[in-house]
């Protein structure tokens, strides 16, 4: 089960090891833009934010239908400007433009679409 959670911890795009220095330039994000529920079908991924923790659902796409993971991963965070960082130490940058969630650690850059709804009425809206 380690080994799982620690790939998942690899794979889950927000957990960058934050390194050289802060994007400056990108505007504050507040936790109550970021509170909800965020999907990529780019990499496959649902994060559900609250006001201290996120919660990561892997999708999954078999036979043109969607469906989640049943096994989860929470975390801690802090968010301080664009600068959100896990109880593991692991950071990334982020926006927020609309309904749009960037994250970044640098090099890589993913985008989240905002859904309204838990990640069940996710999957069932993608599967309609």
């Amino acid at each position: 089960m380690k080994k799982y959670l620690f790939l998942l911890l690899l794979a889950m795009p927000l957990m960058f090891a934050g390194c050289g220095s802060d994007d400056d330039d990108t505007p504050s994000v507040s936790k109550s833009e970021l509170i909800g529920t965020w999907y990529t079908l780019d990499d496959d991924w649902v994060l559900v934010f609250t006001e201290s923790t996120v919660t990561q659902y892997e999708i999954w796409h078999t036979g043109g239908t969607y469906s989640l993971n049943s096994y989860t991963v929470s975390n801690r965070y802090t968010l301080s400007g664009n600068r959100i960082t896990f109880e593991e130490g692991l950071s990334g940058t982020v926006a927020i433009n609309g309904s749009r969630l960037t994250v970044s650690n640098g090099s890589e850059t993913l985008v989240y679409t905002k859904y309204n709804g838990t990640p069940q009425q996710l999957m069932d809206y993608l599967n309609n």
